[in-house]
């Protein structure tokens, strides 16, 4: 695999029984899919060491807004998403392998976003909330509502004429 920003070969290397890759062309580094949650779960001990290792081949990046190739599945275009619901730190996903690509300084960004797992799932559930009660949710919900009622409106009218027909046959 090559980094999608240096287009240099990508180095694997284990950090708390976890293979992941790095680019010494610029500090990134590439996560399979759910290794982030590994690596960041409980003891951030070993996305640490990570950080500190990948200090020593982070160069200061240009335009990093433009959307990357992922580096197993050199066809798609990652998607660009926030890491979480406190909108901080943008990470590039592959939506094919749900691999994830994280800059040099994200990482070290994402360990220190929280301050627990129970920090990151409180923040997690206040962002769902805030957006089921939102107003378009509501204006949904009311559209919904009004749906069912014709629905049933229309099923009461089917069965009214189900019985006509079986009783004037």
């Amino acid at each position: 695999m090559k980094c999608p920003r240096t287009n240099t070969p990508l180095k694997p290397i284990k950090v708390g029984g976890i293979e992941v890759d790095t680019s010494e062309g610029c500090g990134g580094v590439w996560l399979d899919n759910f290794e982030l949650k590994k690596l960041t779960s409980s003891d951030s001990f070993p996305a640490e060491v990570l950080v500190e290792h990948l200090k020593q081949y982070h160069l200061p990046l240009g335009n990093t807004g433009h959307r990357l190739n992922c580096p197993k599945d050199t066809d798609v275009v990652m998607m660009r998403r926030f890491y979480s619901a406190k909108n901080q730190i943008e990470i590039d996903e592959c939506p094919a392998c749900g691999g994830v690509w994280l800059d040099a300084e994200e990482l070290g960004g994402i360990i220190n976003l929280f301050e627990s797992e129970e920090d990151f799932r409180r923040t997690q559930q206040q962002f769902a909330d805030s957006v089921m009660e939102s107003d378009e949710i509501k204006s949904h919900e009311k559209e919904h509502d009004e749906i069912v009622s014709k629905l049933d409106k229309v099923g009461r009218i089917l069965r009214s004429i189900s019985k006509y027909v079986r009783i004037h046959g």
